[in-house]
């Protein structure tokens, strides 16, 4: 049942990853002016006679951003007209579309009316939160073949859920203020700022030291989360298995966050960071829909 559907939500659940990751390389270089001024066109063009790298790299993500907008909206109609009968199919097929149309306004924005620090934060936030809608449309389509999930969950543990979840979202503003402010590097120990400094609280230094302390408390909390939900969820293997891999993916998170400091910005480490970063804010999602299905028993 809904094999396409299936098959269409993959793809486009992985082109959105894409879309992250291709963001994040044009923040990483430094590509986000590769274009100029000029949008949608680029430098006046649809294409300029021997681009920079700069430009190359900037014009592909906006070539392919656009390409997953149109997918992302089929994605959303398809899944209204076939998966209504789950509760949350519209609820996040209106969201999924608003996003991706919302994410696309402000990268032109930051194009358009320079470069601001608030609004590329804000882009990379939406674009995360873009790609979390799609990919819980995309496990919508594969529960429409069985039967849906609806865990028991204990209260403390939903609260813990929602909490966390909100709370890493924030956290996930802070790691793009680090990059958007080019504060990557202002502290170059770990888990000190500086030799001699465990804290900051100013400047540069004190963004990259506040986004440390945020990360660190989310991985504090997951681990909390961890082993009351080892013990409370014994019968409940979804939410044990996602809360699981959630933990996992914070561990692999900070420990990018550390390598990539100590390798001094590499590229390849950088995007793993993200690449992280969006399992874990997706995961968590996941985790929460199916704490609030729990909520309505």
């Amino acid at each position: 049942m809904n094999k396409l559907l299936k098959l269409f939500g993959i793809i486009t659940s992985l082109g959105m990853l894409l879309v992250l990751l291709m963001g994040a390389v044009v923040t990483k270089t430094g590509s986000g002016d590769g274009c100029g001024n000029s949008w949608p066109l680029c430098y006046g063009e649809i294409l300029p006679e021997a681009p920079e790298i700069e430009t190359i790299i900037e014009l592909s993500h906006r070539v392919v951003s656009a390409a997953l907008g149109l997918l992302v909206i089929i994605l959303a109609i398809w899944s209204w007209r076939k998966l209504s009968h789950i509760r949350e199919t519209k609820y996040l097929a209106i969201l999924s579309v608003f996003l991706i149309v919302f994410q696309g306004l402000l990268g032109a924005a930051a194009v358009v009316w320079g470069q601001s620090d608030i609004v590329l934060a804000s882009h990379f936030g939406f674009s995360l939160a873009s790609f979390a809608s799609v990919v819980l449309l995309t496990i919508l389509a594969f529960e429409a073949s069985g039967s849906q999930k609806t865990p028991v969950v204990p209260k403390r543990i939903r609260l813990n859920l929602y909490g966390v979840t909100i709370y890493s979202y924030i956290v996930v503003y802070t790691g793009a203020l680090v990059r958007h402010t080019g504060a990557s590097m202002a502290c170059d120990n770990v888990p000190f700022c500086t030799d001699g400094q465990l804290f900051a609280f100013s400047g540069q230094q004190g963004i990259q030291m506040l986004h440390r302390t945020a990360a660190v408390l989310i991985f504090v909390w997951l681990l909390y989360i961890l082993i009351i939900g080892m013990k409370e969820l014994k019968n409940e293997i979804t939410m044990r298995r996602g809360i699981i891999l959630a933990f996992t993916f914070v561990c692999l998170q900070a420990l990018s966050g550390i390598l990539v400091v100590v390798s001094n910005l590499n590229l390849f480490l950088a995007l793993f960071h993200g690449l992280f970063i969006s399992g874990l804010f997706t995961v968590l999602l996941y985790l929460v829909m199916l704490s609030l299905r729990s909520r309505r028993q």
